[in-house]
């Protein structure tokens, strides 16, 4: 049993205000293709005029164009039709922590996906700010996201941490495995500390890394302090619903796991592979 926990509904001919039942329905027919299960289905928090100010910077302001009220009360309309749980993905920024817990407490949510896409105003996954990969330099890069995905977790506002060693995705060169497991055994220790989730996103195999986020040595060693993962498809298409699962699976089994978490009603449940 896999159930997809990443999915967008954003790349459509629709705004958030406008998705409909048969666009909703897509998805569905490449899960049942796929053999997932249900989907979560998320937004990202900073498209809603309601988080302006929680991201940094004039890419986030220009991209706050959207109710939050409108989404959640139409996507809750539109889900209760599907096996879905709808959730939302959030930007953590450490100094908008208080005004994060704001925003969340507004509606009710499934889970929370929690991400680091920004130190500051870089972007990490935004094509035009690669060139701060280069100015910062390899450490300080990866020392930045590791010290802010830590805090995100111990800020206890999210059930899941989303593409966990996302800096990878340019295919810059990472630094020596010395210098990164340290990073990866506190990350590890502080998800079980919090209970936390882990992401398996197989994004990555769509980047130009052509890797699954998160490394399998980062895995290991959360499967080692007990935390929990989900799978997703970081989807932002139909056609991209459940896609590489069968490599996912085959790494959380590497790294010793046999389950997977699903969300319902704002509940955790363990979801067996096989």
């Amino acid at each position: 049993m896999v159930f997809d926990h990443h999915v967008h509904l954003e790349h459509g001919p629709y705004s958030p205000h406008e998705y409909t039942e048969a666009w909703v329905a897509q998805y569905f027919d490449t899960a049942v293709r796929m053999d997932v299960t249900g989907i979560g289905v998320v937004e990202h928090a900073y498209r809603f005029t309601e988080a302006r100010g929680l991201l940094p910077g004039q890419w986030a302001l220009d991209r706050c164009r959207y109710s939050l009220e409108t989404y959640h009360h139409r996507i809750r309309q539109i889900t209760d039709k599907f096996p879905v749980a709808l959730g939302l993905e959030v930007d953590f920024v450490p100094e908008q922590v208080a005004g994060i817990a704001t925003y969340l407490a507004q509606y009710l949510w499934d889970f929370v996906l929690g991400s680091v896409h920004f130190l500051g105003e870089f972007g990490l996954d935004v094509r035009e700010m690669d060139h701060y990969y280069a100015e910062w330099g390899q450490e300080l890069v990866w020392r930045r996201y590791y010290e802010t995905t830590i805090a995100a977790v111990e800020s206890d506002l999210f059930d899941v941490i989303t593409h966990p060693d996302l800096p990878k995705l340019f295919g810059h060169p990472k630094p020596p495995l010395e210098f990164l497991d340290p990073w990866y055994r506190r990350l590890a220790d502080a998800l079980n500390a919090h209970q936390v989730a882990l992401e398996i996103n197989t994004a990555g195999l769509r980047r130009p890394i052509e890797e699954i986020y998160p490394a399998l040595r980062l895995l290991e060693w959360a499967h080692q302090a007990e935390v929990s993962i989900t799978i997703g498809s970081d989807a932002h298409e139909p056609e991209n619903v459940g896609i590489f699962f069968p490599e996912a699976l085959l790494l959380a089994k590497r790294a010793g796991y046999r389950s997977a978490l699903g969300f319902k009603h704002g509940e955790r449940q363990s979801l067996p592979f096989e």
